[in-house]
């Protein structure tokens, strides 16, 4: 039984380090124009919102984890996650605030097409987790 509750405090301890941080980086992305980055356009300011609507619902997910913390739930909620990072992913690709060469623009735009599509399967691969993890959780409480 500690070792499960060693476990458990370990997972509560990695969420409110995960809280802090996304508080951390939401400080920094409201900042991120007043300290002049020299490849960061004006243009940062419209897909503001979104970056801290992700990083918000990593708050707000990691905090429901302290008091509900099912292996399924887990697995659904990282896919709600991952969904808020897309959405934010994809309006950064579509406004891009960078001011770079053509060619590492290209490269940046490939990258988060890349990571669009990895978080898109990530979100299929999270709901058949939770599912299963579901399933298997329903068929143990019925043994």
């Amino acid at each position: 039984m500690s070792g499960q509750q060693s476990v458990s405090g370990i997972r509560r301890f990695g969420y409110v380090v995960a809280i802090a941080v996304n508080f951390f980086l939401i400080y920094i992305a409201q900042n991120l124009l007043s300290w002049n980055i020299p490849f960061l356009t004006g243009r940062f300011n419209d897909c503001l919102w979104v970056v801290n609507l992700s990083l918000a619902s990593s708050i707000f997910i990691n905090f429901i984890f302290l008091f509900f913390n099912a292996k399924w739930f887990r697995h659904f909620m990282q896919s709600i996650s991952n969904i808020f990072k897309l959405i934010s992913i994809y309006v950064f690709y579509r406004i891009f605030p960078l001011a770079l060469s053509e060619t590492t623009s290209r490269s940046i735009n490939l990258a988060l097409i890349i990571l669009i599509v990895i978080l898109a399967l990530s979100i299929l691969v999270e709901l058949v987790n939770s599912i299963n993890s579901y399933s298997r959780s329903t068929r143990n409480i019925e043994k």
